[in-house]
């Protein structure tokens, strides 16, 4: 999006083209029986590109990636900017056209608390012509309320048949939820050796560097880092627990091959149905620029209804974010993206609250402290990695939790620059909270 908004900006610049629009994968039948997308050196060849012919926005039968709801986007008709702040009723439509006008659309609007529509309408949207802008206003008492929660308004231009072709979304004001109460007696929260005592674990809580390198990691040089450094590899020390009245804290050493320590402290306050955890983790001069600074556990596999209130509805990385918040409910098997050569996939961005659910509509809610990014998967990163391609991807058998405190972005570097530098992880303490309880 950052080469769109420069060229946006200065009329001497313009662009730009996509490579590619698809992938290159040929169907093939191994003498086994299984069927896979074929790509470079899976028919014998020496000199090949590898999955290098496997990196379009479409997959090969044509079924569109997530990357192609961002261009969407940014290769909408129009842009819908707000005209004062969040209690403002007024927005400008300005028209991309060059020889078009916008008789041909229509504008409807959705006003949404919590991810669930308050009000929606429709607005009177004028010939707009070509290079040219418009005000439109929305019946300001729809803007604000009484609900707790976070408030936005999200705009569709539709063509007649209402096929969208652009969409914008605004916060508007919005006002606090209510904290849950702490928990006035004493509970047992972490196990003897400082391991979270989740509801329906089955693999604890561990410190996590690392993703499984994408194509842009593995051709650029920083997923040759990653692997110098062990991050895959990351084992932790004795851990030590201490207690203060109903609090516990759970100061740990988490090393790498290379010889890098990591010291990281949880601090566990229990509430009402579960408990707090507010992580902090003190990342080495040494590891400069890791791939992501976050929790990882493994939940019951009955545990595959996955609701989220967050950046949706498709995967995003912190470099391609572009979505709307709202509330989308899906199985966790359907956040895996089945990318012909496996590598880090599902997550999204701007996560709120998410929920996991068993078919008795029983589970676990997780808050955080602020909109971070969140991985639930089927299957491990180490899964993905190992994988080579997407039909020999080995089901966990559970359901896969990361949160993230920082994640790096995914760039340009198979050909092209790395991602910006304020997408980069930098050493230094990271700190965030997450919270969980049974629902």
């Amino acid at each position: 999006k950052e080469y769109w908004n420069v060229i946006h900006k200065y009329r001497g610049l313009q662009g730009g083209f996509i490579w590619e629009m698809w992938d290159h994968g040929l169907d093939q039948t191994l003498p086994d029986g299984t069927k896979r997308s074929a790509y470079g050196g899976n028919y014998g060849e020496k000199k090949h590109d590898g999955n290098f012919v496997c990196d379009g926005m479409f997959y090969p039968d044509r079924t569109p990636k997530p990357a192609m709801a961002e261009f969407k986007y940014l290769a909408a008709p129009v842009f819908i900017t707000r005209k004062g702040g969040k209690t403002s009723a007024k927005f400008e439509i300005f028209n991309k056209f060059f020889f078009k006008d916008l008789s041909g659309y229509k504008l409807r609007y959705e006003v949404t608390v919590n991810g669930a529509i308050v009000h929606r309408g429709n607005l009177k949207l004028s010939a707009v012509k070509p290079r040219k802008s418009a005000i439109i206003t929305v019946p300001a008492k729809e803007l604000t309320g009484k609900l707790l929660g976070e408030r936005f308004i999200t705009f569709h231009l539709e063509e007649k048949n209402g096929h969208e072709v652009a969409w914008e979304q605004f916060a508007l004001a919005s006002k606090a939820l209510l904290k849950p109460k702490p928990a006035k007696a004493k509970r047992d929260v972490v196990s003897a050796n400082g391991d979270l005592l989740i509801p329906e674990l089955k693999v604890a809580p561990k410190l996590t560097l690392w993703r499984a390198p994408t194509d842009n990691d593995a051709i650029g040089a920083v997923g040759h880092f990653w692997k110098a450094w062990g991050l895959r590899e990351l084992k932790q020390g004795v851990a030590q627990v201490s207690k203060s009245g109903t609090k516990t804290k759970v100061s740990k050493l988490w090393v790498t091959p290379s010889g890098a320590t990591v010291k990281h402290l949880q601090e566990i306050e229990p509430f009402e149905n579960g408990f707090r955890v507010t992580e902090t983790v003190a990342l080495p001069k040494e590891l400069d620029d890791v791939a992501r600074i976050g929790i990882n556990f493994e939940l019951n596999k009955d545990l595959d209804q996955y609701t989220y209130f967050g950046v949706g509805p498709h995967e995003s990385m912190p470099d391609r974010a572009i979505g709307r918040v709202g509330k989308y409910s899906s199985t966790v098997e359907k956040q895996l993206t089945d990318y012909i050569k496996p590598q880090e996939c599902g997550g999204r961005v701007g996560i709120r609250w998410f929920e996991l659910r068993n078919n008795q509509n029983r589970g676990v809610r997780i808050e955080l402290d602020k909109p971070r990014m969140v991985t639930v998967l089927p299957v491990t990163s180490a899964a993905l990695a190992d994988a080579t391609h997407n039909v020999y991807v080995k089901r966990s058998g559970t359901t896969v939790v990361t949160i993230d405190a920082a994640h790096r972005g995914v760039g340009t570097a198979s050909c092209g620059p790395d991602t910006l530098d304020s997408y980069k992880i930098r050493p230094g303490v990271h700190k965030f909270t997450w919270s969980i309880s049974q629902v």
